[in-house]
């Protein structure tokens, strides 16, 4: 008899390496030492903290006396009106903008004695009205181009800086 072998079909068999990260151990923080100069330091760290803090917020919060927010409108009646950084006509211009024929917003006006007056025809006035210019300039025009109002006198429609109202105040708008 002849002896029969078997053979095992041979069969591939791909084996990829498979790589594994290893897995974190959990580790437990070492607790940190404390002596007594650290100990005696938290107080003044946190009192220190604290005051930088308020300190912060309340520089933070710090604002100018505010005055009298815009509260009015005024119509400017002439052209090419120029607006001042102060209420003389000897002061710089706040803004290359010339105004005509406009309503602005108006802050508060003041008399500004002779060394402020403006004569423009038969119209006089030392009184300045402080504003906002259609292109968000702040700055001062002679009320002499606002309509309204007399000669030597203020106008309607901006409130008046004086001692009667400590509320408005235009020198720090």
């Amino acid at each position: 008899m002849t002896p029969t072998t078997t053979t095992r079909p041979m069969t591939a068999t791909a084996t990829t390496p498979t790589m594994t990260a290893p897995t974190p151990t959990p580790t437990t923080p070492r607790p940190r030492r404390t002596t007594r100069a650290t100990r005696a330091a938290r107080p003044a760290r946190l009192l220190a903290g604290l005051l930088t803090a308020t300190a912060s917020l309340l520089l933070g919060l710090a604002q100018p006396a505010a005055a009298h927010p815009p509260s009015g409108s005024v119509h400017i009646w002439a052209n090419d009106v120029r607006v001042r950084s102060c209420q003389s006509t000897s002061c710089d211009l706040a803004t290359t903008e010339r105004l005509t024929r406009v309503t602005v917003k108006a802050y508060c006006q003041i008399n500004a004695g002779e060394s402020g007056r403006v004569t423009d025809g038969p119209y006089t006035n030392t009184y300045w009205v402080q504003i906002i210019t259609p292109g968000r300039s702040l700055g001062w025009i002679s009320a002499v181009y606002v309509s309204g109002g007399s000669n030597n006198g203020p106008v309607p429609g901006a409130p008046q800086d004086g001692p009667s109202d400590p509320t408005i105040d235009c020198e720090y708008i």
